[in-house]
């Protein structure tokens, strides 16, 4: 549970033994970059996963599925989907989402070491660090400046420390920083330290910013943290300049609720992933991981999944 928002996730169930993980490991398993640009969705949930198959076949474009991994689970339990799921999209793994914050430097640590090692291959790019900004990460979201200085400095070397293993292995990562300031007087964030333009600087060192591969923004503009104004443009540009070799966009959109009313949710929707073909950045690569695939758009008979496939139809072919 974030501070803002409650996410409603449908757990993950057992899929293996070591017996069948062993078993189904696919002999020549590469990763691959996922061209751009990026038709990507979240999947908080694994069940139903020859449903979700079939429904991300049938979307236009081979899509980045963003795979949301459960706290309590390792690398085994998620090695048969994700088999099954890189023959059809590229994947983004996410570490660990910022409603299971707050957690330690050897946990994150060592939970990164089992999931890269664990599911080597079938990651193409890691997110090694979710909405990594939001107040609701540290132990103490409203504590003095020096206390949330130290935790956010901590959080930093967390995120240092997924970078390395990361860089280990030759991968990809991916920093999502959630956006709550617009620049123009209108903020959500619980202190100074936590506005997306400053926090990066303050909290991550020289080389993970020099080296990370993607930037993007989490974005949920209903209820959560709403009256912002983005200059998008402007906003990337600031990302660009911080991380200077990262290809940018989103990492998140959607709302809190699924119930969300749906004239909300559409409009997100076909705002959003159509930025592809009108933004002239050349480091803007989409995204957007709309974050209830799972729910909303499976089976691919929802009306939210025909809603997704119109709306990216006519937008640019990946290259």
């Amino acid at each position: 549970m974030k501070n803002r928002f409650i996410r409603y996730t449908l757990r993950l169930a057992p899929l293996t033994t070591a017996l069948s993980f062993a078993a189904i490991v696919p002999l020549h398993a590469q990763t691959a970059v996922p061209k751009t640009p990026i038709y990507g969705v979240t999947l908080d949930t694994i069940a139903h996963l020859d449903k979700t198959i079939t429904s991300l076949q049938k979307l236009p474009y081979r899509p980045t599925v963003r795979v949301v991994f459960d706290p309590g689970t390792t690398a085994a339990d998620y090695y048969p989907a994700l088999v099954k799921l890189h023959q059809v999209a590229y994947v983004m793994g996410e570490i660990l989402d910022s409603s299971e914050f707050p957690t330690d430097l050897a946990s994150y640590k060592a939970r990164t070491q089992n999931f890269v090692s664990g599911l080597n291959g079938l990651v193409d790019v890691w997110e090694i660090a979710n909405e990594i900004n939001g107040e609701w990460l540290r132990p103490h979201p409203s504590g003095s400046a020096a206390t949330v200085n130290a935790e956010e400095a901590a959080i930093g070397q967390m995120v240092a420390a997924a970078h390395s293993i990361v860089k280990g292995v030759g991968g990809k990562t991916a920093i999502t920083l959630y956006y709550n300031d617009d620049s123009k007087g209108t903020n959500c964030w619980e202190k100074p330290q936590d506005y997306w333009k400053t926090w990066p600087t303050s909290f991550l060192s020289a080389t993970v910013r020099q080296q990370t591969d993607y930037v993007l923004f989490s974005y949920y503009p209903y209820k959560d943290c709403p009256n912002l104004k983005p200059s998008w443009n402007a906003d990337f540009t600031a990302l660009e300049t911080i991380f200077p070799n990262a290809k940018v966009g989103f990492g998140e959109i959607g709302t809190s609720s699924k119930s969300a009313p749906y004239s909300v949710q559409s409009n997100l929707i076909t705002t959003y992933y159509p930025m592809v073909n009108s933004s002239t950045d050349p480091r803007f690569v989409g995204g957007f991981f709309w974050w209830n695939y799972a729910e909303q758009m499976v089976p691919y008979t929802t009306t939210y999944w025909t809603l997704l496939r119109n709306t990216i139809q006519p937008l640019k072919v990946p290259k």
